[in-house]
């Protein structure tokens, strides 16, 4: 059949234009002739979906009540369709509105988490039968000014009275890992969900906030349900006391320093970082976050390094190397946190840091191994941070106008744990850059007083 606007469902409801495509049917703009309003109309092909799993959608939303799910109207059908017609909602999915962004408020954040939140500790105690989502994404979050909405319930079902509901439906990036597994899915798999929308929302978030808001999102991810929240309230309870802590709370400043390829350098130029920061007054700590072991490798080639509670020291330097979860390490107050991701880092990790400096090989071979992934260059901005290790000026100008951002040759230099002048030029750099925080300034000024001495 043909849906344009000459179409008039059940004399009623005139066809305008195409919205979109559901997860089970297309969507359409309509017109209520009779009291001229809008409605959303989603027409679900018979020959596609089971009867029973079209009503129960109808089902689902005419028991919901809340001002962030769409109201149901009207449920209908024909010999080949089935029509739900949904209060229309303007505005765009959660994906678009981040992509025009270059960064979202703290507020504005907290603020998406408490409606999100509120939505599904709403369906999660309905009574009598709560209902899970189990199919959350950016793209079913409408961005409705301030207000959000959560659309396309087809996937959606009333838990039963085990409380647990074994059909497996979803999305492989948001959806928890029991949807694919065939275990049981209850309320924890939608947790699993929200965090992985909190945590597709953290590029945009400034790096206080992202570390405040870490621990939350680890836990609402974590593998085993049995691990995670157990119900929306204690996350929202965790999320509640994040914003309260004020802005600046955390004084200490991460460096993420990652690579391009195996072998980059991103070790050498971190700890040779870590090592001219403490030389010039500016407690750091470096602090491995890959599985190479390449500190305890470079410690047992020193004669005079000294292991305290975990922490190994030499000279100027003082760091960590990479422990398994099960083993607890308290790491003393510093202002500098380096961490050595190297090709082990993620979206989240990325955004909790101030600066991020990406190590790329000097070398012609490896040009087609330093370009940056987009989402460095797109979400981070100024914070990140392009080094050219091994690299003449040459080259790095190479790269300057391939990446159209400024470009740091480091040069060969072999004493990682001994401060010198070429250290020093590369912090001074890094200070002088755009995108600095009060540290960095402090920095900044301390070379200059060192340069003029």
């Amino acid at each position: 059949m043909n849906f344009n606007n000459q179409f008039t469902l059940s004399g009623r409801y005139q066809i305008i234009k195409p919205l979109g495509q559901g997860t089970s049917g297309s969507v359409f703009l309509a017109r209520q002739q009779s009291l001229e309003l809008d409605r959303a109309i989603k027409v679900i092909p018979k020959m596609n979906v089971p009867t029973l799993f079209a009503v129960s959608e109808a089902q689902i939303l005419k028991s919901i009540q809340h001002p962030g799910i769409p109201t149901i109207y009207d449920f209908e059908e024909d010999e080949s369709f089935y029509y739900l017609v949904e209060e229309y909602i303007e505005g765009e999915s959660l994906e678009e509105f981040l992509l025009h962004q270059q960064s979202i408020s703290r507020n504005l954040f907290f603020q998406f988490c408490d409606q999100l939140c509120g939505i599904f500790s709403y369906l999660h105690t309905l009574h009598p039968a709560p209902i899970l989502y189990r199919d959350l994404k950016p793209e079913h979050i409408i961005v409705c000014g301030l207000q959000i909405k959560l659309i396309d319930f087809s996937v959606a079902s009333f838990i039963g009275n085990s409380g647990n509901d074994v059909n497996s439906f979803g999305n492989v990036e948001f959806s928890a890992p029991e949807l694919a597994n065939g275990r049981p899915i209850t309320p924890a798999s939608d947790i699993y969900s929200i965090g992985k929308v909190l945590e597709f929302m953290t590029p945009y978030l400034d790096a206080s906030t992202n570390r405040m808001i870490q621990p939350i999102i680890q836990k609402a991810i974590h593998a085993d349900p049995k691990l995670r929240y157990q119900t929306v309230s204690e996350l929202t309870e965790g999320l509640q006391k994040a914003d309260k802590q004020k802005e600046g709370t955390n004084l200490r400043k991460t460096i993420a320093v990652i690579g391009s390829h195996s072998g980059c350098g991103s070790t050498h130029i971190a700890v040779s970082l870590v090592t001219q920061l403490n030389a010039l007054g500016i407690s750091s700590i470096y602090q491995e976050a890959n599985w190479n072991d390449s500190l305890r490798k470079a410690i047992r080639q020193l004669k005079h390094a000294r292991e305290h509670n975990g922490c190994y020291s030499y000279q100027c330097f003082k760091g960590y190397p990479k422990y398994d979860k099960g083993i607890e390490i308290n790491m003393p107050d510093a202002q500098v946190v380096v961490r050595d991701y190297g090709l082990d880092y993620t979206f989240s990790s990325l955004a909790a840091a101030d600066q991020i400096l990406y190590i790329c090989g000097g070398a012609v071979w490896h040009r087609d191994d330093a370009k940056p992934k987009d989402f460095l260059l797109q979400k981070f901005g100024d914070r990140l941070k392009i080094i050219a290790n091994l690299c003449d000026r040459s080259s790095a100008a190479y790269f300057a106008r391939k990446f159209s951002i400024p470009v740091y040759p480091y040069p060969y230099n072999t004493g990682i744990f001994r401060p010198d002048r070429e250290k020093q030029d590369f912090v001074h750099w890094l200070s002088f850059e755009k995108g600095r925080n009060r540290l960095f300034l402090n920095i900044r000024n301390l070379i200059s007083r060192l340069l003029h001495r």
